[in-house]
């Protein structure tokens, strides 16, 4: 046991989280399409359970296509997070062993991963669910969205600082 194999280790371990999730992501989503759309996105994008102040309601989106584009947005995003997760995951393990330029390949395709899930997770629940669309002044549950998103976010961002600062000796 050497502490490169365990660093190697701990990124492969790492790579599961944006696999796993993204590809989780797509078949929740898949299964549960139109119920997602009109009891989750619908309501978020339309901002109907928002305080309703007119100056902030005009960011409401009420196009009758845009919730189900919506959701096929998030779930083409939450899809690649979980395809570049996987291509990664299966090229560091298959070269656990190997060279440092063959394993850091295999990473290049994990941070890929990581970064689709940030996006989706970070940017897409967090910032624009959570800020634009105002979700946090929901009458229940105010803060789902964001919360939710976060903890979906901060495993893949810290995959993406661990990835990101691994270095071996060449």
């Amino acid at each position: 046991m050497t502490v490169r194999n365990v660093s190697r280790l701990a990124l492969v371990v790492m790579a599961l989280f944006p696999t796993l999730w993204g590809f989780l992501g797509l078949v929740n989503d898949a299964t549960d399409f139109n119920d997602t759309v009109v009891n989750a996105v619908k309501p978020m994008i339309e901002m109907t359970n928002t305080y309703g102040n007119p100056l902030q309601q005009v960011r409401a989106i009420t196009a009758p296509w845009a919730a189900t584009a919506g959701l096929i947005g998030i779930m083409s995003v939450e899809t690649l997070a979980g395809i570049f997760g996987l291509v990664g995951l299966l090229m560091m393990i298959r070269n656990l062993g190997s060279s440092t330029a063959d394993f850091a390949r295999g990473k290049a395709w994990m941070m890929l991963g990581c970064l689709f899930a940030v996006l989706v997770w970070g940017v897409g629940f967090m910032v624009i669910a959570g800020d634009y669309f105002l979700s946090w002044e929901a009458k229940t549950m105010p803060l789902s969205n964001q919360l939710g998103g976060m903890i979906y976010f901060l495993p893949n961002a810290l995959g993406l600082i661990l990835v990101t600062l691994h270095r071996e000796d060449a």
